[in-house]
């Protein structure tokens, strides 16, 4: 049966009885243990909200959105593709690892490659559908092929958009459909709009974004290829901007903090001098916690505090490190440098000349020159902080409609009545990169500190 759950960002939740099924897997449960927000609750003590809370209220916005869509336009969207759509939205978190992204970083050091949490989102997916393959038939009516779905709707794959446009009539009428949970076309999804209202609440941050005006505005349009987008009423344009912009100020304000940032330099090297075993995989080899990605046995065993008590068990130097951060004695923050991007020319994207840009350990050597006694002592963490499309303005791919052309998706330069409004809203800088320079000891934050101002006169 389903359940309504009390929420303090979305109030009243009723969940679907096969979702109730999924919330009550280990696989699920195992995120009231994971922080939304990482380690921000060493800085902001009211972010304590979980990736739990965070799945449950994207899955409630997922199905009010295509809802919404299919009120509008009952023939977009089936019984069936609205459950996938929900059940996507509830899931697309299972990946995540303790301390969230920072667990990313901390893995892709070890690994040598770009793995993202959305690979064992997929993988936990499946997993479950192991589990409740009777409930999945009964309760929702879906077979393997659906859990395909959901894993695509959770983790776009790449390409899809020209599979769309290349492809039969249904894959150009359902695309819009994976622009709902993770929107990789222009970044307008519910799972940033869950995360906005939950983490500005938790961290005292006040926003006037409010996803409920692009709900009620939500339509299925078709762009001059022939493939369907999820597009909104061209007189809430403005509030996409805003919808980008809290995004920015919370990049700013809390994401990236340099607090948060030097307790997770903190913490990622804990867990570096700790690499304590997870568990034994089925040929009897030992599973460090950065193998724990490969292996979901042992990576359902990691949480937040799983990893701060093992740590400190498997080795003296992680201890002093997690107790340093309960003590208040962290490294400490001494400087930062801008870096600046050269002129682009016409045929060149600031993505393209950050290749050429040094890394964190390229501008540690150049800030440190020929002093390269300090040089252990010294951590360079490289912030970024822009729109989420890196050099792009997420909006100029965004879609919208006009009241007199309810069912063509268009551009905002497409939109001529609001042409000069876009121009001023349209901010200076779509991407800013900061060099922040943290000391790990107390003892040579003199010394850093006089390297930084040379290095950032």
């Amino acid at each position: 049966m389903s359940k309504v759950l009390k929420d303090p960002v979305h109030g009243e939740i009723e969940l679907h009885p096969l979702c109730v099924k999924i919330v009550d897997t280990l696989e699920f449960q195992r995120l009231r243990f994971i922080k939304q927000l990482g380690c921000c609750y060493f800085v902001y003590p009211g972010a304590a909200h979980n990736r739990f809370e965070h799945c449950i209220g994207v899955c409630h916005l997922a199905g009010k959105l295509a809802q919404a869509i299919r009120d509008r336009q009952p023939d977009k969207i089936n019984d069936r593709q609205l459950l996938c759509v929900k059940i996507a939205g509830l899931c697309h978190d299972l990946g995540h690892g303790p301390f969230s992204h920072m667990f990313e970083h901390f893995v892709n050091s070890f690994k040598g490659k770009n793995w993202k949490h959305e690979e064992a989102s997929r993988k936990l997916v499946v997993r479950i559908y192991g589990h409740l393959k009777k409930e999945f038939k009964e309760l929702g009516g879906l077979e393997q092929d659906d859990i395909d779905f959901i894993k695509d709707l959770i983790d776009p794959p790449e390409g899809l958009y020209q599979r769309a446009k290349d492809g039969n009539v249904e894959q150009k009428k359902d695309f819009f459909l994976y622009e709902i949970v993770s929107n990789a076309t222009y970044g307008v999804d519910v799972d940033k709009w869950d995360y906005f209202a939950r983490d500005s609440l938790h961290l005292g941050v006040k926003t006037s974004f409010d996803h409920d005006r692009l709900i009620t505005s939500a339509r299925a349009c078709t762009d001059d290829d022939g493939v369907t987008h999820v597009a909104y009423r061209e007189k809430v344009l403005d509030h996409v901007y805003e919808m980008f912009h809290i995004r920015y100020t919370l990049h700013r304000k809390a994401y990236q903090h340099k607090v948060n940032k030097a307790i997770e330099l903190m913490i990622s090297d804990a867990m570096g001098k700790a690499n304590f075993v997870v568990g034994v995989d089925g040929y009897g080899k030992e599973i460090t916690l950065s193998e724990a990605v490969d292996d979901l046995d042992a990576f359902r065993k990691l949480t937040d505090q799983f990893v701060l008590d093992k740590i400190s068990e498997f080795s003296k130097e992680a201890r002093e490190l997690v107790d340093r951060i309960y003590k208040r004695k962290l490294y400490r923050f001494v400087g930062e440098k801008r870096i600046e991007l050269q002129e682009l020319n016409d045929e060149e994207t600031v993505t393209q000349q950050e290749k050429t840009i040094q890394t964190e350990e390229q501008l540690r050597d150049e800030l440190v020159g020929e002093k390269e006694g300090i040089k252990k002592h010294i951590k360079v963490q490289i912030a970024y902080f822009d729109y989420g499309a890196k050099d792009k303005n997420p909006v100029d791919k965004a879609y919208f409609y006009t009241k007199n052309e309810p069912d063509i998706a268009k551009h905002p330069d497409k939109l001529e009545d609001v042409q000069s409004d876009c121009l001023m809203m349209k901010p200076k800088y779509i991407r800013v990169r900061i060099a922040r320079v943290f000391c790990t000891e107390e003892a040579y934050v003199d010394k850093v500190k006089a390297l930084v101002d040379a290095w950032n006169p």
